[in-house]
Order: structure tokens, then sequence, then C-alpha cells
């Protein structure tokens, strides 16, 4: 399989993607990596081009193939020129660029969702993301002082499982305050919550908030949680990492529905 090679005009289009003033404008990001690519063929996001090298576009044919077929342009280009477009030392070989979603989601679905409040680390969002879509959760909302849901960094950390559900920018007192008599809204907290361990999840669909390490739930969020959780530990430490925190009380409310 032969294809042309990536154009100078497309890598600068690409490098200019690395910013969220030009991913808003063009209203597209970048997706990078086997499995996330996989994903997004399996999904209903539409990718504008895909990236590979040679040696990617022989071992992972499929993948390629399966862009082709649904119209997307595929381009090649070395290893080295790949790595600098993806801003990764491991992009393992192949990107797309792909489209924003339309209509952009503006209200959150009838399910369960989990609400990012000032969760600003791209690793531990997509890690929450990821885990979200494990628990069967159907939407992300990210509120002010999150990270960009299209960040490359968040993107690479959700492996794929932000095509899978609703990512929505929006205040996260405002979807509150449209969801609070259909769903539960439960936040968690480094004290003085109701231990995990003994809260009985919702029969109703809930939002689950996540507050940031630094200062847990910002004031305004708090005074709308219906109920706040605690995770008791057993060490000294002050906090648990906001994803593993994330997972904890999913698990729990998942096994405990």
């Amino acid at each position: 399989m032969e294809l042309p090679l990536l154009p100078k005009s497309r890598q600068r289009w690409i490098s200019h993607l690395h910013s969220k003033r030009h991913r808003d404008r063009e209203r597209c990001f970048l997706a990078e990596g086997i499995r996330t690519l996989s994903e997004l063929l399996a999904s209903t996001y539409r990718a504008r081009f895909a990236v590979c090298t040679e040696e990617t576009a022989r071992e992972h044919r499929t993948i390629v193939e399966g862009f082709i077929k649904r119209g997307v342009p595929c381009y090649v280009t070395d290893g080295q020129t790949l790595a600098r477009l993806a801003q990764t030392t491991s992009p393992q070989g192949m990107l797309a660029v792909v489209e924003y979603p339309e209509p952009e989601p503006s209200s959150i679905p009838e399910g369960s969702v989990v609400a990012l409040d000032g969760i600003n680390d791209p690793g531990n969002a997509g890690t929450i993301v990821r885990t979200a879509l494990w628990f069967g959760y159907a939407a992300v909302v990210f509120g002010q002082e999150s990270v960009d849901r299209y960040h490359p960094k968040f993107v690479r950390a959700t492996m794929g499982a932000l095509f899978h559900l609703q990512l929505i920018e929006a205040p996260i007192e405002t979807i509150m305050q449209q969801v609070s008599a259909s769903h539960r809204i439960i936040g968690t907290c480094t004290s003085n919550g109701i231990p995990l361990a003994a809260y009985t999840a919702p029969l109703q669909p809930h939002v689950l908030v996540i507050g940031s390490e630094a200062h847990g739930l910002s004031p305004s969020v708090r005074s709308l949680v219906h109920d706040c959780v605690t995770i008791e530990g057993q060490g000294s430490f002050d906090s648990l990492n906001a994803a593993v925190a994330a997972a904890i009380v999913m698990y729990h409310l998942a096994s405990k529905a």
C-alpha cells in the first residue's frame, strides 16, 4: 500500500493544533496511538486525515484501510517528524486530526455523569474518563479550571475512551442546578463526609463530582452537593490522587447499586 507523503502545509496545520485557540478555531484536535485510533474507527467521530510511518502502515494495515474506507486521506512521514508533530517521545507511529463532534452537547444525558471540578492534570482527567466509561457513565463534565477536553496529553491518557461518551464543557454549578431534581449529586471530600463504606448508592442517576487534590470541591459547587462522601484510609497521608479516589468511589457506587 503506497500512501502520499505528508505535505509541509499539513505539518504546519497539525502543529497549530497544539494550541487550544487553534483547536477551537479549526474545531479539530489530535489523537495518536494505535489503541486510540482503533477506538476512533469504532466511534461516530470523524477524522479529517491520518498520518503514519511506513512501518506502522505495514504493521497496522487494517487501521489504515479502515480510514481509507471512510474516505479519510492518509499520509506517510518519517518517525522523527511524527514525534515532533505529536509532541511525544512515543507516538506509536500514527496520529489523526479529528473533528469536534456535531452538535456539541449542551446538556447531560439521562444516565449518571462524572463532573470534574478543577481537575487540571491531563493524565488524571484522562484516567477518570477511562474509568467512567468502564463503570458505565454516560458523560463527563469539564468545569472551569479543569483541563481542556481536547488537550493532546488528555486525549492520549483516555486511550480512546473519550470517543464513547459525551464530553461537556460547562460550569458545573449550571449543570447541577439543571439536574438537581432528577439526579443525586455526590461530591468527594477529604474529611467530614459520609464514610464511603457506609454510603448507599442512590436508586436514581447521579452526578459524581471530583474535586482537585489541592483544593477539593470549590465552595460554589459544594453548596449544591446533596451528599459528600469521604474515603477513609489507614495511613497518615493527607489525600489520595484524584483519579484513584474517583475510581474507588465509582467502584463503590457500582457495587452498591
